[in-house]
C-alpha cells in the first residue's frame, strides 16, 4: 500500500472513495444499548406488576379470592432484575436485527425462558409460594413486552440514523472479500450505531517519491480529507505493513483524531479463544484450538438422543403418512446416501426419497407426487429420517451439514477442520441461509464460527432459529453487493 507524494501525478482510478449508504454500523458496543437494557428493566418490573394485577386485582375473573400484597413479590422481582441483566450480556440481546433476527428472537425467548425459570428456582430455594397463574401471565407478558421495547429501540436507531445523530463515521481500508464481508455485516447491524463511508482502496507497487520537507505529503492530505468528511475510525481489513508511508498515514490520522482498528489477520480460523499477553512491549496473540470436552460431548450426546426420541414420538404420524404417501407415488420410502461424518468416517445419511420425482416429473398423472416431492424439500421434511442417524450416534442434532465424500476429497486442512464436529441436521449455515449448493468455503467459515463458540444454549437458540428460517424459506434470499453499492468518488485518497 502506498501513497502519492506531494505533486505526485494521480493514478487513474486507483484513488477513490466508495459510497455507500448511509446509516451502517459496525461491530462495536454501542452506548445505545445502556438505553434498551435501562427499558427492558422497567418493562420487567412492569410486566410483574401487570400479571400481578391480572391475577389478583381484576374483578370477575377470580372473584372471592385476596392474594397477598405486591410488596410480597419485590424479592422475585429483584432478582428477576439481576438475572437479566446477566442473561443480556451472555445472550447479546441488544442484536436481534438483520440477518440475525431469527437467532436474536430465538436467545430472547430462550432468556425469558430461563428468567421465569430462575425465578421459579429462587421461590423454591426460598420456600416462598408464587402464583403459577401469575408466573404464566408473567411469561407471555414478558416476551410481548421485551419484542416490543426492541422494536421500540429499533425504531429510535432508524430516527437517529434519519438525521445523523451518534452515529460514527467509517472508512473500510482494503477491496479484498473480507473488506465486502465486512461492510455487509455493517449494513445487517443497525444496533451498533455506525455509518458507513465507503472503502478506502489501497495502491499496490507505487514507487516511492521523494517529498520536500515544507511541503504536505501525500499521507497528510489524505488524512485531512478524512477529517473533512467528519471520518470518526478508519478500519484495516488488511495487514497494516511497517512500511513507512502506512505508518506516517496511520499517525496522521491519529494526531487528528481518527481511530485506528485492526481486523485480526487470521480471524478466518474461527477460534475459540483469542488470548493476549506482551513480551517487554511487544503483543502477542494466542489463538487456541477449539476442543470439546468430554463433559459437554456426553451432554450433547445425551440431549440428541433425548430430543430425537421425543421428535420421533411427537411427529411419527406425519413420517408414516410421508413414508405410504411416498411408497405409492414412487414406490420407495427412504433413501440412503453416502457421506463423511466426524473424523473424516463415511456413513450412510437417511433421507425421504423425494429425489426419485425428478424422474417421474414427465409423468402427467404423476404431477401430484412431485409437487408433494417439492414440498417436503422446501421445508427439509425429507430430513426427518436423519432422526435415526441420531440415535445411531452418526449424526447430531446440530451441527455441520454432512458433505458428500466427492466434495470432501478437494477439503484443504483448513476446510477439513470442520469435520472435527460430528455432522449435524441443522446448524449455523443453515439457519443463515446456506444450503447444500453453497460454496465449502461459506458454509465452512459458519461451521468454525459455530464450533468456537459451542455451548448447550447456542444449540437450543440454533434449533429455535431453524423453525423460524424453515418458515421463511418460500421467500429468495436478495443478493447482496455492498462493494457497488452507489457510484465511486474520485478523489485523492489512494
Amino acid at each position: 500500500m502506498g501513497f502519492g507524494g506531494a505533486g505526485a501525478s494521480p493514478d487513474p482510478g486507483s484513488r477513490k472513495l466508495s459510497s455507500t449508504a448511509a446509516g451502517n454500523p459496525v461491530m462495536r458496543s454501542s452506548p445505545l444499548k445502556h438505553v434498551l437494557i435501562f427499558a427492558d428493566l422497567v418493562a420487567i418490573a412492569a410486566c410483574f406488576r401487570i400479571s400481578y394485577w391480572l391475577r389478583y386485582e381484576v374483578q370477575g375473573v377470580f372473584p372471592g379470592e385476596a392474594g397477598p400484597p405486591f410488596s410480597y413479590y419485590w424479592p422475585a422481582i429483584c432478582l428477576g432484575l439481576g438475572v437479566w441483566i446477566l442473561l443480556f450480556r451472555a445472550f447479546d440481546l441488544d442484536r436481534p436485527y438483520g440477518w440475525e433476527a431469527l437467532i436474536g428472537s430465538s436467545r430472547l425467548f430462550t432468556a425469558t425462558f430461563m428468567l421465569v425459570s430462575l425465578v421459579l428456582a429462587g421461590s423454591y430455594i426460598s420456600r416462598t409460594y408464587y402464583s403459577r397463574l401469575l408466573l404464566f401471565f408473567l411469561s407471555v407478558l414478558l416476551v410481548i413486552c421485551l419484542l416490543t421495547t426492541r422494536i421500540g429501540y429499533h425504531a429510535l436507531l432508524t430516527w437517529l440514523r434519519k438525521y445523523g445523530l451518534g452515529l460514527r463515521r467509517i472508512v473500510i481500508v482494503g477491496q479484498s472479500d473480507l473488506a465486502r464481508e465486512l461492510a455487509e455485516r455493517i449494513q445487517q447491524h443497525p444496533e451498533l450505531c455506525y455509518e458507513l463511508v465507503g472503502f478506502l482502496l489501497p495502491v499496490a507497487g507505487r514507487t516511492q517519491q521523494r517529498v520536500p520537507s515544507n511541503a504536505v505529503s501525500g499521507s497528510e492530505e489524505i488524512a485531512r480529507e478524512l477529517l473533512e468528511k467528519k471520518v470518526d475510525e478508519l478500519i484495516f481489513t488488511i495487514p497494516a505493513r511497517r512500511e513507512s508511508e502506512v505508518l506516517e498515514f496511520i499517525a496522521h490520522c491519529q494526531k487528528l483524531g481518527i481511530a485506528i482498528r485492526l481486523v485480526p489477520e487470521y480471524y478466518e480460523l474461527h477460534t475459540s479463544h483469542i488470548s493476549s499477553f506482551s513480551i517487554d512491549g511487544i503483543p502477542l496473540f494466542e489463538l487456541k484450538e477449539t476442543s470439546l470436552r468430554p463433559p459437554y460431548q456426553f451432554l450433547k450426546s445425551l440431549t440428541d438422543y433425548l430430543v430425537a426420541s421425543l421428535i420421533l414420538l411427537l411427529f411419527f404420524p406425519v413420517l408414516v403418512l410421508i413414508g405410504v404417501t411416498l411408497h405409492l407415488g414412487l414406490g420407495k420410502m427412504i433413501s440412503r446416501e453416502v457421506r463423511v461424518g466426524r473424523g473424516g468416517v463415511p456413513f450412510g445419511m437417511y433421507r425421504f426419497n423425494v429425489s426419485g420425482a425428478e424422474n417421474a416429473s414427465a409423468g402427467e398423472a404423476l404431477s401430484w407426487i412431485v409437487r408433494f416431492c417439492r414440498f417436503l424439500h422446501r421445508y427439509s421434511l425429507s430430513e426427518l429420517p436423519q432422526l435415526f442417524n441420531v440415535l445411531k450416534g452418526e449424526m447430531s442434532i446440530v451441527g455441520p451439514r454432512p458433505e458428500t465424500p466427492e466434495r470432501v476429497r478437494h477439503y484443504s486442512a483448513w476446510h477439513q477442520r470442520r469435520l472435527q464436529l460430528k455432522p449435524g441436521i441443522t446448524g449455523l449455515a443453515q439457519v443463515r441461509g446456506l444450503r447444500g449448493v453453497d460454496s465449502s468455503d461459506l458454509k465452512t467459515k459458519y461451521d468454525l464460527e459455530y464450533a468456537a463458540n459451542l455451548s448447550p444454549l447456542l444449540d437450543f437458540t440454533l434449533v429455535l432459529s431453524t423453525i423460524g428460517a424453515l418458515l421463511k424459506r418460500g421467500k429468495a434470499r436478495p443478493a447482496t453487493n455492498v462493494a457497488s453499492a452507489g457510484e465511486p468518488l474520485r478523489g485523492k485518497l489512494p
